[in-house]
């Protein structure tokens, strides 16, 4: 398996704005369109409330609505054309329609219109049911959308149509329907100023919310960013210290050899065999010393730890025979696992003080002597390396714990914290898991991706 690659960094600026202006303005369009659509009706149904008050009474009056229900009595008729005459003589209404119950035109300001019937007239059918239907729209003279449309838009095109049902007095029977097309031209006008004045409201608020809520995003992003950068400088630190702090403990085993070795120099009698093993032993810690000073100094000047291909099983065979002589102080028998291991993807320098460090608290654990044993496997996209000693193994309360910040179990810590272990290694895209040893003891894994398989290139 490849590690990830690493996202690019969220622009938390540029995604909010993207995402919080269109939803807010899908919010302010949605709003505006209900609002408009609502204040539109509710100024429309006054008006139409207002004509209703306006020919109930007119009626009621001279008391010839029931000519509506009796079109053959004359004294009805005569009275009913004497209220009819007022409403043609005024100038809003377009058009005026009277209907009997039964749906017939029994007068209208259109002679021509009289005592035809319209079948399909839905609002009619609302207003004879006893409700005031008002709607408005614009005529196509091509293509009237109701027989009784025929001949305004020559007039007008856009109107106002209201169905007032007539109710008889005491009763509330619905003895017709007037039907009043007008062209408001007020009305018309004080809705377009109240809709340019929502409209305008809508937009100031989007953009005084949008304005709001991206001030205070881009100031949490700032705040954001400054903490961001603080906690990878002292994430550094801290790897540079934990570094150093793993050094520094390592360096006690080659320092121990060259005391053991000086201690016997100084006895004065060594022969010229032990002169030769002791200062081997000497030179060979001293170079030790200076190879893992030497891997210091390189990942601490390194900006960041690249991954890069590393052979383990060559690695691991050098780190147990750099602690061999510790191992030998102590009794400890170690093996590795014969064979090759394939390529892993990780960072050698910090790989290896990884494994000198779990070498040497595994050893710390078995003063009076052990065995570790080094092993590994591979699914084909990861290898799994092992370290298990038969030490006195971890109690589970305290083993859940040690991959918590500023956790451990002595005094001052020793080696690199499993908390920088665990970060480094999930860096190159792998995992470590502490467990029981299958017998007794405990096992350290590191499961760390594989390599990537070059192509040869063709000649």
């Amino acid at each position: 398996m490849h590690p990830e690659a690493a996202s690019p960094p969220l622009n938390l600026r540029r995604r909010f704005a993207l995402y919080s202006l269109g939803v807010i303005a899908v919010i302010a369009l949605g709003l505006g369109w209900l609002m408009s659509h609502m204040l539109t009706q509710r100024m429309l149904q006054r008006e139409g409330e207002v004509s209703m008050d306006f020919i109930q009474n007119l009626l009621l009056t001279d008391q010839s609505a029931s000519y509506l229900a009796n079109p053959g009595n004359e004294a009805l008729k005569a009275r009913f054309l004497g209220s009819m005459s007022h409403l043609s003589s005024m100038s809003d209404p377009v058009r005026a329609n009277a209907y009997q119950s039964d749906g017939t035109v029994v007068w209208s300001t259109d002679a021509a219109l009289v005592g035809r019937h319209f079948p399909v007239n839905d609002e009619l059918r609302e207003a004879l049911a006893g409700r005031l239907v008002v709607h408005n729209g614009r005529l196509d003279s091509n293509k009237p959308g109701k027989e009784e449309h025929v001949g305004l838009a020559a007039r007008t095109s856009y109107y106002v149509e209201s169905y007032i049902p007539i109710l008889e007095p005491g009763t509330r029977k619905v003895l017709g329907v007037m039907e009043l097309y007008k062209v408001p031209v007020q009305l018309s006008a004080a809705i377009r100023d109240a809709l340019l004045q929502l409209w305008l409201a809508c937009a100031l608020s989007a953009i005084g919310l949008f304005a709001t809520l991206y001030w205070t995003v881009a100031r949490a992003d700032r705040v954001m960013r400054d903490q961001q950068a603080r906690l990878a400088e002292n994430q550094t630190l801290s790897t540079a210290v934990e570094l150093a702090r793993a050094v520094a403990h390592n360096l006690r085993n080659p320092l121990a050899s060259i005391r053991v070795s000086a201690e016997m120099l100084q006895t004065g009698d060594v022969s010229p065999q032990d002169l030769a093993e002791h200062s081997g032993d000497i030179t060979a810690a001293v170079d030790r010393a200076d190879r893992w000073i030497t891997e210091l100094v390189r990942v601490s000047q390194a900006p960041q730890l690249q991954s890069e291909v590393v052979q383990p099983a060559q690695l691991v065979l050098a780190c147990m025979q750099e602690m061999a002589p510790e191992f030998n102080r102590r009794g400890i028998r170690w093996t590795v696992q014969a064979g090759d291991a394939p390529a892993i993807q990780a960072h050698t320098a910090m790989l290896r003080q990884i494994l000198i460090s779990i070498l040497a608290n595994a050893a710390d654990v078995m003063p009076e002597g052990g065995e570790i044993d080094v092993r590994w496997s591979s699914n084909g996209k990861e290898l799994n390396l092992r370290v298990i000693d038969n030490g006195p193994g971890i109690r589970e309360d305290v083993r859940q714990a040690l991959f918590r910040p500023f956790f451990s179990t002595k005094s001052g810590g020793l080696g690199i914290g499993l908390v920088l272990v665990k970060r480094m290694v999930e860096q190159w895209g792998g995992q470590v898991a502490l467990t029981p040893a299958p017998l007794k003891g405990t096992c350290v894994e590191l499961t760390l991706p594989l390599a990537p398989v070059t192509q040869p290139q063709k000649e």
